[in-house]
């Protein structure tokens, strides 16, 4: 450990940082009861660091703000990833929990994506066979109070800050 002292102020530096622990939240949509957030998202809190692997079947395919400034709940997707992604708004299956991601620039946030996926066990089909929409990546939550529900802000972060190299 090294201090310095500027100016009268005693400045510490250290080589350790303080990590905050990594949440690991991996579920599926729809799920709980009707009118009921699934349980999965229930536990997360403002400020939690969490590594996110959530599978999407039919009709809870989330609602997607692209890049020109539109939102669209796809009918159904090509397989791969979903491009020009800016926001997600997250079926939560509750009107008291509401969730947003943002997955970030792809260029620089390389974890996060959301893509559509083959999935036979789904038993949802489309013109284009099974799908399921899957939304990873490293996120940092922030929870924002509104009068009748909570809502749950995911914002980018790097891979590594979940023990990810990207």
């Amino acid at each position: 450990m090294r201090q310095i002292v500027i100016a009268g102020v005693l400045v510490v530096c250290g080589l350790g940082q303080a990590h905050a622990e990594v949440k690991q939240l991996t579920g599926a949509l729809p799920g709980g009861a009707e009118g009921e957030a699934s349980a999965v998202l229930e536990g997360l809190e403002d400020g939690d660091v969490v590594l996110l692997d959530l599978n999407m079947s039919q009709p809870a395919w989330p609602a997607i703000l692209g890049d020109e400034g539109s939102f669209e709940t796809p009918d159904s997707c090509a397989y791969g990833m979903i491009e020009g992604v800016e926001q997600i708004g997250i079926p939560t299956g509750s009107n008291h929990l509401l969730m947003t991601v943002r997955p970030g620039d792809p260029a620089i946030y390389a974890a996060n994506g959301l893509s559509c996926e083959y999935a036979p066990s789904a038993g949802e089909t489309d013109e284009d066979g099974w799908a399921r929409l899957r939304l990873k990546g490293c996120y940092y939550v922030r929870e924002v109070s509104i009068p009748t529900a909570r809502q749950l802000v995911l914002n980018p972060l790097f891979g590594a800050a979940c023990g990810l190299h990207d």
